[in-house]
């Protein structure tokens, strides 16, 4: 499965008019895809900043939506609303547990660079040591996990019922046991950023 990851900035006070394009035209159109099979909405009103991560079958599904002109259209959807032109990137998903029937109320979104040739042994420690331990807390709702085996870039995103949950898993030093569990593989240090859950399909 693959990754469509496309980061916005909105004018100020925008976010809610963004939310409600995305939820009640751009997720429509995106059903209607071939291959399409996800969608979650990142929004941070206090900054305008935005994330939207759609997920794909695979990577030609994801492709043939760029070129047939359908990204492009869900872009022009949001031109009002946009500071500046949207980043695109492609992710393969390496990890995708998301409880079904939950919705997310928080989510907490971390960046790094994986060190070359380590993508596999952090998928591995992410599968095998990190996700049953964040089964365990209270709140958490499941986890996304995407890398770009050719720049070495990984995003973890993992969903939170409420942003206390998410808070704590911070300051009961499960967050940083995690991390730690990580230091072998990272190239780069690791930057966090929390963001409410404005759609989940």
């Amino acid at each position: 499965m693959n990754a469509r990851v496309v980061t916005i900035q909105l004018h100020p006070g925008k976010t809610e008019e963004a939310v409600r394009i995305y939820r009640d035209s751009i997720v429509s159109a995106a059903k209607q895809q071939q291959g399409f099979k996800g969608a979650l909405l990142l929004t941070d009103p206090t900054t305008g900043k935005g994330i939207s991560i759609s997920l794909w079958e695979t990577e030609a599904d994801l492709k043939a939506g760029e070129t047939s002109g359908y990204y492009q259209e869900q872009i022009a959807k949001l031109g009002q609303v946009l500071a500046f032109p949207p980043t695109r990137e492609v992710y393969e998903v390496s990890i995708q547990e998301i409880q079904q029937g939950s919705t997310g109320s928080y989510a907490r979104v971390l960046t790094s660079t994986v060190k070359p040739g380590k993508t596999d042994e952090l998928i591995q420690i992410a599968r095998d040591s990190i996700l049953p331990v964040a089964r365990q807390q209270g709140g958490s709702l499941g986890m996304l996990l995407l890398n770009d085996r050719t720049t070495g870039k990984g995003i973890s995103i993992t969903l939170w019922a409420t942003e206390a949950d998410m808070k704590a898993s911070e300051t009961s030093g499960y967050l940083r046991e995690q991390l730690t569990k990580l230091t072998d593989v990272l190239a780069t240090p690791v930057v966090r950023e929390a963001y409410e859950v404005a759609v989940q399909v």
